[in-house]
């Protein structure tokens, strides 16, 4: 059975966060995939999840869809990063947050899509990433 809840972003998500977030929702088996409009990630792709949630503002609505056997232990996850105001510890290393710098500049100048140089440099910094 498949899980869907609706969270209305409360705050923003810089490029750090959405990595750790995607670092914690790796480790779930359930299948995770986030919404906004038509416009759809999959919660375990840095990809996708630095795209979607750099074009989300204060109080878009996003969808999540879980589907799996652990799918309420994602619910709750989901709900610490987006829907309470809490600021979460970064257990990023140096390299983590070195990638997630170089992304964040890289998309400041395109902030309305992944371009081919954002992408080369999010995959040549985030790929390093990945135990």
């Amino acid at each position: 059975m498949e899980r869907v809840e609706t969270f209305v972003l409360t705050r923003g998500l810089n490029a750090s966060q959405v990595l750790s977030f995607v670092h914690e929702l790796e480790t779930f088996k359930a299948d995770v995939f986030f919404e906004k409009r038509r416009t759809s990630a999959n919660g375990k792709s840095v990809l996708g999840m630095m795209s979607l949630f750099t074009s989300i503002r204060l109080g878009d609505k996003v969808e999540l869809k879980v589907h799996g056997e652990d799918k309420e232990a994602v619910a709750r996850v989901a709900a610490g990063y987006l829907g309470e105001a809490v600021e979460h510890e970064n257990n990023n290393g140096y390299w983590e947050d070195e990638a997630a710098e170089h992304v964040e500049r890289a998309m400041a100048g395109c902030m309305t899509h992944w371009n081919p140089n954002v992408r080369n440099i999010a995959r040549s910094y985030l790929k390093t990433t990945r135990s």
